[in-house]
């Protein structure tokens, strides 16, 4: 138990270092990339594997780097499937990404 109690403080210490208005304030006006995300790029299953079951709690931007390294070659076939120059689709992305990512670790 007393693991889990340290894994909670930590968490708890991890979301007050959040600064949610500076990446809402960077990513509310960009919605670039606001379709459905087939399974194989969705960012889910890494946020779970990263803050719940790994409980390594990261920043959006270490995070954001992690998901862009882990699902490159999907997220490229992605983009090129739905016709999508890459300057915009990697504008959009991390907006998309930080979307899901703060809704999640928020909820908790």
């Amino acid at each position: 138990m007393g693991k889990e109690v340290n894994y909670r403080r930590k968490f708890e210490q991890f979301l007050e270092s959040v600064d949610l208005g500076r990446y809402r304030e960077k990513y509310r006006p960009i919605k670039l990339v606001e379709m459905d995300l087939p399974k194989n790029i969705h960012a889910l299953a890494t946020i779970y594997r990263t803050y719940w079951e790994e409980k390594r709690f990261i920043d959006f931007d270490e995070f954001y780097s992690e998901y862009l390294k882990e699902k490159e070659s999907n997220l490229e076939d992605f983009r090129i499937k739905i016709g999508m120059c890459d300057k915009c689709f990697y504008k959009g992305l991390p907006a998309r990404i930080y979307r899901t990512w703060a809704s999640l670790i928020t909820q908790i």
